[in-house]
This record gives C-alpha cells, structure tokens and sequence, in this order.
C-alpha cells in the first residue's frame, strides 16, 4: 500500500512538472509575439541543435517567421524564452534608436578572466570602460600598430612560399590562425609568440586549446537539464581555469618588466599601462612620464587589463583567420575575383615602391569589398544577442518585452536573404562598390554589429585582414583543393562559423 501511494505522489509531481514545464511555453504566446509550436519538453526549440548545422537552423526559424509576415518571433532554448528579430526597421530600433532598453549582448554565463572584459559587461560598467577604451583604436592607434601587423603579413608569405616549395597542400584556416595569434599575441600581449615559424608555439598552442573547448562543449547534463526544467539557473563552466592563468600570468609578467626597465612599445598592451597608470591615453604615446602613476588614479587594474587583453585575442585571433579562410576560399572558387583584387594591389603597391604599409593598405578599396562581401556570406557570428535590460514596447504593437528577455538577430540569414542582397549565394564584391552600397537596406548588414556597441576593435580587425590578404594574393594564386567541398559544409557544433574538415587550397606562384 505505501509504495502505491509513493507511485501515485511521484506520478502526481511528473504530472504537476509536465503541466507546469508546458505552461512556460505558452510565454511568448501570452506576450502577444508568433512562436514555433509542438515545443519538446525538455529542450524547447532547440531539439535539433547538434544534429543539423547552426545556419540551417537559424535560417529555418527565420523563414518560418518571415513568411507569417511578423517583424519577430518567440523561440525557448530549454525552457528560457529567446526572442528572433525578423524585420530590419525593428533590428534599428533594438541597436541604435532604443538602444537604451538594450545594454547587454547576454546574461552573464560564467565567472572568471574570460567573461571579464567590455563584451560580457552591462550597463554603467560598460558605458565606463568604453570610454575609457575606445581611444585605443583610433585611426592614430591602429596606424601606430600596423608595422606589426605587416612585419608579420610577411612572415606569413615566406610560410606558404616554403610550403609552396615542398609542394604542400595548405588547410588555410590554420595557417591563417598562427598569422592572427602573432599578429594579436605581439600588439596585445607584446611578445613574439612565433606561431608562423612553429606551429607548437606555446601561444598558438593556449589559443587553439581555448577555441576546441568552446568548439566541443558537451551537451547539458541530466542535472543541469533537469536543473533548467525546474526554472533554475545556472551559470555554465567552461572549465579554463589554466587557460586564463596563462594569459594572466603573461600580462602580469610582462607589464612588470616592462615597468622596471620602463620599456616602450608601439601595442596595446603600453596603451592598458597607460591608462592604468594616467587615467587616460595621450595622443603621443611616448610621453615620458608614462610610467609615473598620477596619484588618486584607479582607472584598471591588473586583472582588468589582462581581460581586456583576452578579449582582443578570442575576439581578434579566430574571427580574423576565420574571416580571410573564407576570403581565399571565395576568391580560389572565383579567379575573375582573384585576378581584379591581385591587378589592384600590384598597381597600389607600385606607387609605393612595391612596399605594403599603412597608406597602401588604406587604398585597397576593392580588397575592403571583397572582405567585405565575405562578412556578409559568412559572418563569423551567424547571430547578434542582445539582453532587455528594462521593460520594452515594441512601437506600434501590444507586444512587450520583458526585462531580461534574449534577443537575437539572425545576421547570417538576414544577409543571405535575397529581399536584401539578390542571388545571395553568388560572391560579389561589387555590392560593396561606391555606386551600389548605397542601394543596401540599413541594418542588414551586420558582421561587426551595430550602434554603441559595434566592434571596438572593427578597424583593427579590417587592417589585419587586409594586410593579410593582399600579401598572399600579391605573391600566390589560390585554387580550391578537391579535399574541399564547395558550397561549404559547415561544422555542426562551433562558437565560430567553420567549415566541417578545413579549408585546403592549391597554391602556386602568382604571374
């Protein structure tokens, strides 16, 4: 008789659970938004995530959405409501217009040096550092930095020339990747990282272990599913407690050296010591008393500035490689494309003695197109999240969105769609020319994002592609090796848009 009475209380409280886990899917729908139906019961919309690649998802739920004629669409990741931007007017009104009801990009999933930077903060603390960090990439800044990002464009033409010579097929992505980890390691960190020359550099090493961490996290446990289906929240461990103490440690390091020999540094890393010990950045970096801390100054702190400097890695290392991967891909696919952008810079390049600096590179304007058109096809962050940080009403609806509430923009699928950029699958950088952009809706096209909280480190970001790119297509010419499927196959599971098996290209001497 007990165990009866045991069975039907536990059947009671599945029952009671079920009923209550159904009732949470009926969010959106209360709050006047269009959502999916037949929601699975544990992992809501996001049943076929893992077994179909993220772009077809998000593409599905987007069309889904734009065919019912709505500008947005309620969706639940487990039980936690998500709400899809569908209409471009709408995406003005979330990044620019009310951006004020739009603060964060997420709820904050983690604790520890990876999450302790501009991109996971919110509010006052962001609208602070901002400011103080914006003056690090100005025009002036990324001028100043750009000798170390051709110095190593270079190191990485006489790689694929060596591996030309030995008759190597290149997986560009990786090749790509020891460029970026030197670029980044030498104007961030300030040292040599010599990922070019060593593929077991130590630094590129830390970086690739960073990435296959975020790139394989496992699927929720029983507990925390069984955690999310009791409305609990729980912050996820992403387990790179080493990770971030090798970064720490190397800052620390090396702006104490740096302090006692007072060593100067055209990087990022002198731009941190100076605000943390001045409280701003001077127009003249070199001042001589940059070493000198001005009394009642507490702008960052040591643990700030190795975050920061994080951050400018994981946002610059793997977006930027992934970003001229698929450039060279496109432009391997294309030889027309190819063979415009290789006559562009040979003819820049001959005005400046044959040598790529800074003023060249800012005259690559077809080489700009074609990273451009690149981004749009393939934006390393198929979606841009946004967090309502108090309570919203969507103009002109009864639709309100409730403080705390994740937002996504689809940006993959609202550059790929044909209302917006016709024949959307064809790579064409002549969208981007003077006569045609202006003919491109605003707000869609988004690979830095957009409004307050664009990409602060967008300019660097084109600099190094550009160097990049033009450095190659100068020398070589790129053909598609077989080993590589074109359109692409994209890789189930992945922080960062990548191609499932490498990007492979044939590479020969350029006439």
């Amino acid at each position: 008789m007990i165990v009866l009475y045991l069975l039907l209380a536990v059947g009671a409280l599945v029952f009671y659970l079920i009923k209550q886990q159904k009732e949470k899917f009926n969010y959106w729908r209360n709050c006047g938004v269009p959502q999916l139906e037949n929601q699975h019961l544990l992992f809501g919309d996001f049943q076929e995530y893992g077994k179909i690649n993220p772009i077809k998802l998000t593409d599905k739920r987007y069309k889904y959405f734009k065919k019912l004629g709505v500008k947005l669409g309620g969706l639940y990741q487990f039980n936690r409501p998500i709400l899809m931007i569908v209409d471009p007017s709408l995406v003005k009104l979330i990044v620019t217009k009310d951006f004020h009801y739009f603060t964060a990009h997420n709820p904050k999933i983690g604790n520890g040096l990876l999450f302790n930077n501009l991109f996971h903060m919110s509010g006052d603390e962001w609208k602070d550092a901002r400011r103080k960090l914006t003056p690090t990439f100005t025009s002036g800044k990324i001028k100043m930095m750009s000798d170390i990002v051709i110095e190593k464009a270079n190191e990485l033409v006489n790689l694929i020339e060596k591996m030309n010579q030995n008759g190597q097929t290149a997986e560009i992505k990786e090749v790509l990747a020891r460029y970026t980890t030197d670029v980044i390691g030498s104007c961030a960190f300030g040292i040599e990282c010599n990922s070019i020359q060593d593929e077991n550099s130590v630094f590129f090493q830390r970086g690739q272990d960073l990435f296959r961490k975020l790139n394989n996290m496992k699927p929720p446990t029983l507990l925390k599913l069984i955690s999310l289906f009791l409305g609990k929240k729980r912050s996820i461990s992403f387990d790179v407690s080493d990770i971030e103490d090798f970064f720490r440690n190397l800052v620390n390091d090396t702006i104490e050296l740096r302090e006692q020999n007072k060593t100067m540094r055209k990087d990022f890393l002198q731009l941190m010591i100076q605000l943390k010990n001045r409280g701003s950045i001077a127009d003249i970096m070199y001042e001589k008393d940059v070493y000198q801390k001005a009394e009642g100054i507490e702008i960052l702190s040591m643990e700030d500035i190795a975050g920061q400097c994080m951050l400018f890695f994981t946002a610059g290392f793997e977006t930027s490689s992934t970003t001229m991967s698929f450039a060279l891909l496109e432009l391997a696919q294309n030889p027309e494309v190819q063979n415009k952008l290789r006559e562009e810079v040979r003819e820049v390049l001959q005005k400046y003695n044959g040598i790529l600096c800074y003023e060249a590179i800012q005259e690559l304007t077809y080489c700009d197109n074609v990273i451009k058109e690149t981004l749009r096809k393939y934006p390393p962050l198929i979606q841009l999240p946004r967090m309502c940080t108090k309570k919203y009403k969507v103009p002109d609806t009864d639709m309100v969105i409730d403080e705390g509430a994740t937002v996504s923009i689809p940006i993959q699928s609202i550059q790929n769609d044909p209302e917006y950029f016709p024949n959307p699958e064809k790579f064409d950088p002549e969208r981007f020319n003077e006569e045609n952009k202006s003919k491109i809706v605003d707000y869609t096209y988004l690979p830095f994002g957009e409004g307050p909280r664009q990409c602060l480190g967008l300019r660097f970001a084109l600099i190094q592609s550009k160097a990049g790119l033009a450095s190659l297509i100068n020398r070589f010419h790129f053909t598609r090796n077989q080993k590589t499927p074109y359109p692409p196959k994209f890789a189930l599971l992945s922080a960062i848009l990548t191609l499932d098996g490498g990007i492979w290209l044939d590479v020969k001497n350029a006439n």
